[in-house]
C-alpha cells in the first residue's frame, strides 16, 4: 500500500516537475524573443537649417498642420529680426522657410530668449507666441511688448496680450486658473520680474501678477507641485504656488535650493534649465534643475517628501547645461533625461568636453546611466514626436551662435 501510494506521489512529483519545467522554457523563450526584439535606443542625425543667426528663440510646433512638427524661431535675437518657421518634412534635406511677420504690428523687430506655440484661443490649431524688443545685445533693458498671431486663411493675424520691463527669458503657457482658456507667465532677467497675465478672451488679457526679485534670471516651467489641480511656477530655483482661481490672490514663495540663486558676478549668474514632470504619477510633479550659464553646479532632481525637498543628484557638473528635457526616449515606460551643453558658453569656460547626453533611467528615479548621442554641443534643445511615430525626436542647435540646425531622429519605432 505503501509503495502504491510512493509510486504515486512520484508520478504526480514528475508531472509537476515537468509542467514547471515547460513554463519555466516557455518564458526563457519569451524573455529571449523580447531580448531579440527590443530595439537599442539610437538616433540619425540631420540638417534642417543652415542659414540661423542667433536662434536663441525656437521650438518645434505642428505650424502647418499637416502632422509633422515644424521648427518656429525668431531670427537675430540679439539684435532683432523676423519672426518664421521652417515647413518640417521627413525627407532629407533642407527645410523650407515661410515668413509670419517681418515686424510687429506696432513697428519695429522680435527678439525673446524664449518662444512658445500652442493653441491659445482654443479652437484646434497651433498659434504662435511673438515678442517686439530690439534684442539683448542691442538694449536689453527695453521694454517687451508680447503678441501672439493667429493663422487665419493663410495670414497671420496678430493680437495683444500686453508689456513686460525688460528681454524675456522664458515663456510659460498654463491654464492657470482652471477656467479653459490658456494664461501665460513671462520670465525677464535686466529687472528680475515674474509677471503672469491672465487670458479673459482672445484679445484681452489681464495681468495678475507682477513679481520682482533680485534672484530671478533665466529658468522657468510650470506644474502642479502640491497635488491641487493648479499648476505652480519654479523660476530660477524658487517655485510660486498658484493660489487658485483667484490668480490675483498671493503666490505664496519658497526657495526648492539656494545653490540655484545665491551666485553673485556677471550675467552668468543664476541661470539655470529647469524642467518639471511628474516622475511617478501621484499628481505631485519632481522638479529637475541645471545650470545654464556656470560651470561646478549638478544636474539634479527634487522630489518632494513630506514638507521638504529630496535632492538626487544625476550628474556631478554639466557645465554650460543650456538643454534640459525629461522624456520618454527608450520608451520603456518610465522618463529620462537629456542634458546637453552649450558649446560657445562652454569654451568661454576653458571646457573641451561638449557632449549631450541622455540619461537613462534604470526605474527607480534614483539611478540613471549616461549614453552620449552628440560631442559637439547642444543650445536650448527640445523633444518631441516630430514625425509621429511614436518616439521622442530631438531639434539641436549646437551653439548660441551657430548657423546650423539639426534633427536628431529616434530610431527606437
Amino acid at each position: 500500500m505503501k509503495r502504491g501510494i510512493t509510486h504515486v506521489f512520484l508520478a504526480g512529483f514528475l508531472i509537476i516537475t515537468g509542467i514547471f519545467q515547460s513554463c519555466r522554457q516557455e518564458k526563457r523563450k519569451e524573455a529571449v524573443t523580447e531580448s531579440e526584439t527590443k530595439k537599442e535606443l539610437a538616433f540619425k542625425q540631420r540638417k534642417i537649417v543652415d542659414s540661423a543667426k542667433y536662434w536663441w528663440a525656437h521650438t518645434p510646433a505642428d505650424i502647418s498642420g499637416d502632422g509633422i512638427a515644424d521648427l518656429l524661431f525668431i531670427n537675430n535675437n540679439s539684435g532683432g529680426g523676423y519672426l518664421g518657421y521652417y515647413k518640417g518634412q521627413k525627407e532629407d534635406g533642407l527645410w523650407e522657410l515661410n515668413i509670419i511677420a517681418e515686424k510687429p504690428p506696432t513697428g519695429g523687430l522680435f527678439a525673446s530668449g524664449d518662444l512658445e506655440a500652442a493653441d491659445i484661443d482654443g479652437d484646434g490649431d497651433t498659434d504662435v507666441f511673438a515678442v517686439k524688443h530690439p534684442g539683448e545685445w542691442a538694449d536689453a533693458g527695453a521694454t517687451a511688448e508680447i503678441f501672439w498671431y493667429e493663422s487665419d486663411n493663410g495670414t497671420w493675424k496678430p493680437h495683444t496680450i500686453g508689456t513686460v520691463p525688460d528681454a524675456i527669458k522664458d515663456v510659460s503657457f498654463a491654464d492657470f486658473d482652471t477656467d479653459g482658456k490658456l494664461d501665460i507667465a513671462l520670465l525677464t532677467f535686466d529687472e528680475h520680474t515674474l509677471s503672469i497675465f491672465k487670458q479673459v478672451d482672445s484679445d484681452t488679457w489681464q495681468k495678475v501678477q507682477y513679481i520682482e526679485n533680485e534672484v530671478l534670471h533665466e529658468g522657468m516651467d510650470v506644474g502642479d507641485l502640491n497635488n491641487d489641480r493648479y499648476p505652480d511656477i519654479v523660476a530660477t530655483g524658487m517655485i510660486y504656488y498658484n493660489p487658485g482661481s483667484d490668480l490675483t490672490k498671493p503666490w505664496v514663495e519658497e526657495n526648492l535650493d539656494e545653490q540655484w540663486n545665491n551666485q553673485e558676478g556677471d550675467w552668468s549668474r543664476n541661470g539655470t534649465k529647469t524642467f518639471i514632470r511628474d516622475i511617478d504619477g501621484d499628481g505631485q510633479s519632481e522638479i529637475y534643475m541645471g545650470h545654464s550659464e556656470r560651470a561646478g553646479y549638478p544636474l539634479a532632481v527634487y522630489q518632494k517628501l513630506g514638507d521638504s525637498w529630496n535632492n538626487i543628484t544625476i550628474a556631478d557638473s554639466i557645465p554650460a547645461c543650456h538643454t534640459l528635457q525629461v522624456y520618454d526616449f527608450d520608451l520603456d515606460g518610465d522618463f529620462d533625461v537629456m542634458a546637453g551643453i552649450n558649446k560657445g558658453r562652454a569654451v568661454n569656460l576653458n571646457k573641451t568636453n561638449f557632449d549631450v547626453s541622455i540619461f537613462i533611467n534604470e526605474g527607480d528615479y534614483a539611478n540613471y546611466e549616461k549614453m552620449i548621442i552628440e560631442t559637439n554641443g547642444i543650445y536650448n534643445g527640445q523633444a518631441v514626436d516630430y514625425d509621429g511615430d511614436g518616439d521622442m525626436d530631438i531639434f539641436r542647435y549646437p551653439d548660441h551662435e551657430a548657423t546650423d540646425f539639426f534633427v536628431l531622429e529616434n530610431l527606437i519605432n
